[in-house]
């Protein structure tokens, strides 16, 4: 009963997971990204580079961006722009400049050509940086050459430039950040650098050691030298919020950035956008040119040095910019003359809206101030379609006119202003603190206009539009909670503390039901305010009706830090709010998290799978079913031995890959639990899958093979047929083939053909099952549970067959980097999986014996323990490490292996008196089997004997 329940469990759970990956991967948000076009022909004018450098790079290319009538200067070498570095990321190519670079060369032509910019771009093959390692501190070894190389171009330039800004996207940001540790790149060479959905905190997958060291070494250098030798970069990240299904918000946030943002937060545009969208997405190509056009000093012609100014520039255009699409023109002065002939209306209510179709003349909207009534103590200003920057002012009337008591300057209180969706904008401001500082009025400016205008003003006490509530815990979680029965009456906002909200998996959605018959408006957004990250994320409203959903993306560093959500209200209704988890949200931030982790937790059922196979064939002397076996698996088996584990880790300073996501804020304490459960269905759908491939299409897959070889090797196929079984004969001289091929051309090649004709290994010992399972039915051999003992060798060879497809899938990207390299007669700089491929090949030369397993050995239950001790490292090292699940599936099988040719046999079985019957009728059936063996081409052959207190029945004969 408990394994029914059990599974029925981990059906559930594997099926939300499912529902989790289905909704992060498909239901993103439509892309509103707009393209950006180029007026002129582009061009990419080749940057002649040392000989040296060719050889070393044969590959690889420096080009610089040119448009129209400025491409026949770049030919000439004549260049006069602030230089511009970009660097594409994994697989990208050097023409995804030409977004950057073509507005950038546009604005230029619109501004003058005094000001203008030079971009060069890298061609870096399009290597896949992110699945193979190796490739990253070459891109950086070039790319650091590349950034000398720019600067040399200017020498003969009436001014020459000292530095050169970094733009990378992807894992071209890593790449751009790399360069700073080879000699030569400085702070002073590099002061800028702008990376777009850059993985920075670790890479989505650590399929190879190089990946980690190269991440290791960057992360390292710029934490010890932000303060001393790289104090003057700038570093700005840019995330693509939602639809980057790739690189997620959590890897793009860096505490060492010091502008750090996502497309759905940067001004006017506001959406998010797909991994590849970020590079050409028009919105933000225009915020980030405007920034860099802003940060040139005028009098140089040259990248400012000004660090401070550089920081402020990008946090305007990309986090608070309000108005004017440049810095100068965006900054809020201190005071603000009031034009004494304008129109004064007074209001004397504390929640008033003001609406006019045209404005003919300035108005000034004036709320006069009430110290120590406590409710006027905050109030929130929302204007619609009010273009002027200097709209909220504060002043003391002491000028009299026909209106009443009038100021004559006032003190800008604009500056808190925050932009919202299209026209509307909203400040709170405290009341009593202006009031206790000598103001009398606060004044909403509305400048002479044609078009409709809009301001709301709510005038409430500290705590009147807030609340705190504290979200339950995960289960209870899931049910509707009420955080507020009705709002305020004519309250525009309204202000949510959270409790409890600070894992990064939790995922709220809150409701906003209007009451009574009132039909608003939809609420264009709500602002999630995140302290500790220091920076707020716009919500727009999903699903019916009007509801938002709340995730962080930055855990809080301390464990009181609490966010916060203000929702923009209607003053024309009240509203229900309410709260509750999202199931499907928090799955979908679940396979957001740790999806990367499902092919380590195959690996461990594999590996749990194989211990008790091997455990039962030394306590019973055959081998269960992958299924049967699979089915009997539970948690329990390794998860308290994790944990004991990290414990004793932690209290040594070892970084297991659980402390490392306790350390950046992904640590959920029953994750081993859940995914244990949840990828259960999935490693027996695999298994399933295998065996229905063996089943249905093993003899067409063999078929295609040989007529493959055949054609290949100019022989015909029953020639290949015959080779291959006569192969099968001798695996030893396979093995070494393999081992062979992968030395001189790549591991994961060698060991994909190795799980090739395994796979036809075990399909031959399907057929041969076959046949005598219907020469048993010619004969009239009809014994029960035959048919599953003839099956034994079938089933331990079919779990091996699936743990070396595994490592091979994991190990798939350096077999598509070398054969990407083939084509063009290129090696590999590093095999990351040559070590791993051949310890793997030498236990399959074991593995591919006819007499294995052997039943007759013994230890069976010890290499059983090993098995589990492996899982359990599997788990503590490979959930985040993703290459150490090959390195540990590899010394699993090596033990298995060596087992198999070092433990000692079981001394023989006593004589048995054959006056009394064998309680075990199938033993002369699989006697029988056994026989036919030997004559079997592929089949095994073996006729040990077996002392009764190691296995008592003997099943591989």
């Amino acid at each position: 009963m408990a394994s029914e329940v059990k599974l029925v469990f981990a059906g559930i759970l594997s099926a939300l997971l499912v529902c989790g990956v289905f909704e992060h991967v498909f239901n993103i948000e439509p892309n509103q990204c707009e393209m950006t076009y180029m007026f002129q022909r582009p061009d990419f004018v080749p940057i002649e580079l040392p000989a040296p450098v060719v050889e070393r790079f044969p590959h690889y290319g420096l080009y610089a961006y040119g448009e129209g009538d400025y491409t026949p200067s770049l030919k000439k070498g004549q260049f006069s722009g602030v230089p511009v570095l970009f660097v594409p990321g994994n697989g990208g190519s050097h023409k995804q400049v030409r977004s950057l670079a073509s507005v950038a060369y546009r604005k230029s032509l619109d501004d003058g050509p005094d000001i203008h910019f030079n971009f060069f771009t890298v061609d870096i093959n399009e290597d896949l940086g992110a699945l193979y390692g190796p490739a990253l501190e070459k891109q950086t070894e070039f790319v650091a050459i590349s950034l000398k190389r720019i600067l040399e171009l200017y020498q003969g330039a009436k001014i020459k430039p000292e530095s050169v800004i970094l733009v990378g996207h992807s894992m071209g940001g890593m790449v751009g950040r790399a360069a700073f540790t080879h000699e030569g790149i400085t702070a002073k060479m590099v002061p800028l650098v702008v990376t777009q959905a850059t993985p920075h905190t670790r890479p989505v997958l650590m399929l190879d050691t190089h990946l980690h060291d190269f991440y290791e070494k960057v992360n390292t250098y710029w934490t010890m030298e932000r303060s001393f030798n790289l104090k003057d970069v700038v570093l700005v990240t840019v995330g693509g919020g939602r639809n980057d299904i790739q690189v997620p918000t959590t890897h793009t946030n860096t505490p060492l950035a010091d502008v750090a943002t996502t497309t759905a937060n940067v001004p006017y545009c506001w959406l998010t956008a797909d991994h590849q969208a970020v590079v050409w997405c028009r919105q933000l190509v225009l915020a980030t040119v405007r920034a860099l056009f802003d940060c040139i000093d005028l009098s140089t012609h040259k990248l400012t040095t000004n660090r401070t100014l550089i920081i402020d520039v990008f946090n305007y255009h990309l986090v608070k910019r309000i108005s004017g699409k440049r810095y100068e023109t965006g900054q809020y002065p201190m005071r603000v003359d009031i034009e004494q002939n304008a129109k004064w209306l007074m209001v004397d209510r504390r929640q008033h809206t003001h609406s006019a179709l045209s404005t003919p003349r300035r108005t000034y909207l004036t709320l006069p101030l009430s110290p120590g009534n406590n409710v006027y103590e905050r109030a929130t200003f929302i204007a619609i379609a009010l273009e002027t920057k200097n709209w909220v002012l504060a002043c003391t009337a002491n000028a009299t006119s026909k209106d009443g008591r009038i100021c004559k300057s006032a003190v800008n209180l604009s500056s808190g202003t925050k932009k919202i969706f299209g026209k509307m904008k909203v400040v709170n401001l405290d009341l009593m603190t202006l009031g206790e500082a000598g103001y009398t009025h606060i004044l909403i400016n509305i400048p002479p206009t044609d078009d409709k205008v809009e301001v709301w003003v709510d005038v409430h006490s500290k705590d009147g539009r807030s609340r705190t509530v504290h979200l339950p815990a995960f289960i209870r979680s899931f049910n509707q909670m009420l955080v507020e029965d009705t709002t305020p009456l004519k309250a525009v906002s309204y202000n949510v503390t959270l409790l409890g909200f600070s894992e990064l998996w939790q995922s709220f959605r809150f409701t906003l039901k209007p009451r009574g018959r009132c039909a608003p408006q939809a609420a264009p957004m709500a602002i999630l305010d995140i302290p500790w990250a220091q920076h707020q994320s716009y919500l727009q409203s999903s699903g019916p009706g009007i509801t938002y959903t709340a995730e962080l993306d930055v855990p809080p560093m301390e464990s009181n830090a609490t966010a916060s959500i203000q929702f923009m209200l209607s003053p024309e209704c009240t509203y229900t709010i309410l709260v509750q988890s999202s199931l499907v949200g928090v799955f979908r931030r679940i396979a957001l998290l740790y999806g990367s982790q499902l092919p380590t937790y195959c690996a461990v059922h594999l590996l749990l799978t194989l211990a008790h196979q091997l455990k039962t064939i030394g306590a019973e002397g055959y081998c269960p079913s992958f299924f049967s076996s699979m089915l009997t698996l539970t948690p329990v088996a390794v998860v308290p031995f994790v944990k004991i584990a990290n414990l004793i880790l932690r209290n040594l300073d070892i970084i297991d890959d659980f402390s490392f996501m306790g350390q950046i804020g992904e640590e959920m304490a029953l994750l081993p639990i859940f995914l244990f459960l949840a990828t259960l269905p999935l490693s027996l759908m695999l298994g399933a899958i295998t065996w229905g491939f063996i089943l249905l299409s093993g003899h067409a897959a063999h078929s295609l093979i040989i007529r493959m070889l055949g054609h290949s090797l100019g022989g015909t196929g029953v020639t290949v047929d015959v080779a291959m079984t006569g192969l099968t004969q001798v695996p030893i001289v396979v093995g070494v083939a393999l081992m062979s091929l992968a030395w001189v051309t790549c591991g994961t090649l060698g060991l994909t053909l190795a799980a090739v004709f395994y796979f036809l290994k075990v399909f031959r010992h399907y057929e041969l099952y076959l046949e005598r399972m219907i020469l048993g039915l010619v004969v009239g051999d009809e014994t029960g549970g035959g048919k599953e003992r003839a099956l034994a060798r079938l089933h331990f060879h079919l779990t091996l067959l699936m743990l070396v497809s595994l490592v091979a899938v994991l190990n798939a990207p350096t077999l598509v980097i070398w054969a990407r390299l083939a084509r063009s007669k290129g090696q590999l700089e590093e095999d990351p999986t040559l070590t791993v491929s051949v310890i793997i090949l030498l236990t399959l030369c074991v593995f591919w014996q006819k007499k294995m397993p052997n039943a007759n050995k013994r230890w069976y239950r010890v290499v059983s323990w090993c098995l589990h001790g492996v899982a359990v490292v599997i788990l503590l090292g490979g959930s985040i490490h993703i290459y150490r699940v090959s390195w540990a599936v590899g010394g699993a099988l090596l033990v298995v292996a060596l087992h198999q040719i070092l433990a000692p046999t079981a001394p023989p079985c006593p004589p048995q008196d054959l006056s009394t019957p064998s309680s075990d009728d199938s033993e002369v059936h699989m006697a029988r089997l056994g026989s036919e063996d030997s004559s079997g081409g592929m089949s095994d052959s073996s006729t040990p004997t077996r002392d009764s207190q190691d296995t008592p029945t003997e099943v591989f004969r």
